[in-house]
C-alpha cells in the first residue's frame, strides 16, 4: 500500500521544504499532524491504529538549517488527558501555554519551521498563504488546514473556533 500527501505551491520554496502531513482517527474525531518521518512511517504502518491520511497538509521545514530566513520553530505540545497535539509559532503563547495550561505538556519547541503572519492583520508575508487553526472544545482537539472554505465549513456548521490573527485568525503562514 502506498501512501502521500499533496501540497500545489505557486512556485518551490526557498531552503529544503518538507510536507507536514495531516492524519483523522474516526473513532475519536481528532485530527494530527506531524513533519517527523519516524511518525508519518509509523502512521502510515498503522502501528498507531485509526489514523488514516487526511487531506489538511501543508508545508514547513524541518529544522532552522533547512529553514528560510524568518521562519520561526513551532511549539509541539501534547494533552494526554484529551490524547490531542497543539502546535503554535507564537514564542509568547507557547510560554502562556506552558505557564497557564497544565493539561498542555510541551513536548519540543522546534517541532518544525514556519511563518507567522503579522500579529494585528493576520496577512502572511509576500508568496505565502494562510494555514488556519481551529479548536473543537468539546473533546479538545485542533486541526490546521489551509483551505479556508474547510475552516469556514468547521466553524459555521460543526462549531469549532477559529484561532489566529486578524479579523480572519490566520495562525501560520505556509508558502503559496
Amino acid at each position: 500500500m502506498q501512501y502521500f500527501s499533496i501540497v500545489r505551491v505557486v512556485s518551490p520554496p526557498a531552503g529544503q521544504p518538507q510536507v507536514v502531513v495531516e492524519y483523522f482517527h474516526d473513532t475519536a474525531r481528532n485530527y494530527f499532524n506531524t513533519i517527523d518521518q519516524a511518525e508519518i512511517d509509523a502512521l502510515d504502518a498503522g502501528t498507531f491504529a485509526g489514523w488514516t491520511r487526511e487531506v489538511g497538509s501543508f508545508i514547513a521545514w524541518p529544522s532552522a538549517a533547512a529553514a528560510p530566513e524568518g521562519a520561526v520553530p513551532v511549539c509541539r505540545f501534547f494533552g494526554s488527558k484529551f490524547t490531542s497535539h497543539f502546535y503554535t509559532a507564537d514564542p509568547a503563547e507557547c510560554d502562556a501555554v506552558v505557564a497557564n495550561f497544565p493539561d498542555w505538556v510541551l513536548e519540543t519547541r522546534e517541532a518544525f519551521w514556519i511563518f507567522l503572519p503579522d500579529k494585528t492583520t493576520g496577512a502572511c508575508p509576500e508568496n505565502l498563504m494562510p494555514v488556519w487553526r481551529v479548536y473543537r472544545p468539546s473533546g479538545p482537539n485542533h486541526r490546521y488546514v489551509t483551505d479556508r472554505n474547510v475552516r469556514d465549513t468547521m466553524v459555521l456548521l460543526a462549531g469549532w473556533i477559529a484561532e489566529g490573527y486578524g479579523p480572519d485568525a490566520v495562525i501560520m503562514c505556509t508558502p503559496r
